[in-house]
């Protein structure tokens, strides 16, 4: 199970790392309660939501048309602390894939492939419930003590 966890951490952390070379997904958060959603602001399909969190909290879906969402307490007992998501999608448009791999098939490799977008950030769960947060807070928090 650990490595399970540490797996998908090492995965959203490329991830989040492959996410700079992605232009910015544009597209709107809706956080409250316990629910983390967004609201698609353009043209994408093929969507997947990623959230990690403390003690192994992990929390994935995905959807082909509609912005997805996930309510924390669908995927059992999450604790406070710092939750961290990535948000994928596809466009329109189609991009070149420079390494096309011959896969075996018949037919020639694929040339192209949509164009990746994505969007990262991080919220803060206090009490079971999703409160605002702000990063330079906590670090001024630690300063003082």
């Amino acid at each position: 199970m650990k490595s399970a966890a540490m797996g998908l951490a090492a995965c959203l952390a490329v991830g989040i790392a492959g996410a700079t070379w992605a232009q910015d997904l544009n597209i709107a958060e809706k956080k409250r309660d316990t629910l983390v959603g967004f609201e698609s602001a353009g043209k994408y399909s093929n969507y997947t939501l990623t959230i990690i969190g403390p003690n192994g909290f992990q929390a994935s879906v995905s959807s082909k048309s509609d912005a997805p969402s996930i309510d924390l307490r669908q995927f059992g007992t999450f604790d406070d602390g710092i939750y961290h998501y990535q948000l994928t999608a596809s466009t329109d448009e189609k991009v070149p894939v420079r390494n096309a791999l011959d896969n075996g098939r018949d037919g020639a490799p694929v040339g192209s492939r949509l164009k990746s977008v994505a969007k990262s950030g991080q919220f803060q769960i206090k009490d079971r419930a999703i409160v605002q947060f702000d990063p330079t807070a906590r670090e001024e928090m630690k300063r003082k003590q």
